[in-house]
């Protein structure tokens, strides 16, 4: 179970079962599971109590007892690789007789997920062309481990690429180190928050000289996924220069997710990218519309 949606895998039927988990009456497991309730994260069998409350426990042990919507996440404990695995691909393609454009465009993910930490990798592309008009390229990466701390705390490192023809980036590569804390974490949402430090390595496709600089970042992403087959979701980071004083960057990305059957979805997804101080002769800002549809498992 995550973000409020209960999912059994029943031997009938080609579809797993789906179920909100607040609407649960009553659940027994025979089965270890890696229950996060609130702040902290447990191994163990939960099973239904007087009140409607809910025990996690293995054998004579009582872990905690607590309310249904207290927990908010829910994976049966193994250790094989492809249960802890999840991955995510969208594309989408434009073609007009007009000028001759073409248009591509891809995004990826990839996730493993244990009871301490989490790893993530994605990468997006965009690639355009038409006649007459210089050809337009963007692509971003990124490499992010998250570990679990006490009371909703994580440290996170992330690896950042970026590159993109409107602001002149033939790479940015920015390393982080951070710590973050889950302000919510409920069935229906979470929002979060992070800072830390930011190395800032960039070149360029003109003359404008290479840059290596440290920066402070504040971050902040939130997540709502009790509105049906939607999701939401926004991620801001900010970054304030420290080796180069007065440059201020920020990047916002906001994506509308619809469910479909099958595993299939459609999103629409917009990012921003905001630089005071861009390459010579560069735009301060970038900005990126995508549509696509897309498969995860």
């Amino acid at each position: 179970m995550e973000k409020g949606v209960l999912e059994i895998d029943v031997p009938y039927g080609d579809e797993n079962f789906k179920v909100k988990w607040l609407s649960i009456k009553e659940i027994h497991t025979e089965s270890k599971f890696v229950v996060s309730v609130a702040d902290k994260l447990y191994q163990g069998r939960i099973a239904s109590i007087a009140n409607q409350r809910i025990k996690v426990f293995d054998n004579d042990s009582i872990y905690t007892t607590c309310a249904l919507q207290e927990i908010v996440y829910l994976n049966q404990f193994k250790e094989g690789f492809a249960n802890r695995f999840s991955a995510a691909i969208e594309v989408g393609f434009n073609l007009t007789k007009a000028q001759d454009l073409r248009q591509f465009s891809l995004r990826s993910s990839m996730s493993y997920k244990t009871d301490k930490w989490t790893a993530d990798i994605a990468y997006n592309i965009l690639r355009s062309s038409q006649d007459n008009v210089e050809p337009v390229n963007r692509s971003d990466g990124l490499l992010n481990y998250r570990r679990i701390l006490l009371k909703n705390w994580y440290l996170i490192g992330t690896v950042a690429t970026l590159s993109n023809t409107e602001q002149l980036l033939d790479l940015r590569a920015n390393s982080q180190l951070g710590i973050g804390k889950f302000i919510v974490s409920s069935n229906r949402a979470y929002w979060g928050v992070k800072a830390g430090f930011n190395n800032n390595l960039e070149r360029f496709t003109n003359e404008t000289t290479n840059r290596n600089t440290w920066e402070g970042y504040l971050g902040s992403e939130l997540n709502l996924y009790d509105t049906g087959n939607l999701e939401l979701a926004l991620v801001f980071m900010g970054y304030s220069g420290l080796t180069e004083t007065g440059r201020y960057r920020a990047d916002i990305n906001f994506d509308t997710k619809y469910e479909l059957p099958l595993d299939l979805f459609i999103r629409l997804g917009i990012s921003l990218n905001y630089d005071n101080r861009p390459a010579q002769s560069a735009s301060e800002t970038d900005y990126i519309v995508r549509t696509g549809i897309g498969w995860e498992w």
